[in-house]
């Protein structure tokens, strides 16, 4: 196999099978790239678990907001006219329905 030149690219290096350092690379460069490979890895993790954490949050929501349709069904049945007048009767209250229209009172 023929040597590789100073001048050659990395890419070239790589694809002919061999990752060689040049004569002015040392091990500080790799513990660079390896420093920056950690970052990477950790980065991800960390995205994943934010963008698994978000899918969470979205099906709390969608729950809640499914929970907040159904409470506010029931309370608006529950304060219908007759529903109310239903339930004073249940429960022996001694009050009755206005007959007459409500009066303006003027000072």
């Amino acid at each position: 196999m023929p040597k590789t030149s100073a001048n050659e690219s990395w890419l070239r290096r790589i694809t002919n099978g061999r990752i060689a350092l040049t004569d002015g690379a040392s091990p500080l460069f790799l513990i660079f790239v390896g420093v920056l490979i950690f970052i990477y890895i950790t980065n991800r993790l960390d995205t994943e678990r934010q963008l698994r954490k978000i899918d969470d949050l979205n099906a709390e929501i969608k729950e809640m907001r499914y929970e907040h349709i159904t409470t506010q069904s029931q309370l608006m049945n529950m304060s219908k006219q007759s529903e109310v007048l239903r339930r004073v009767e249940l429960e022996g209250l001694e009050l009755k329905e206005l007959t007459e229209p409500p009066r303006i009172i003027d000072r």
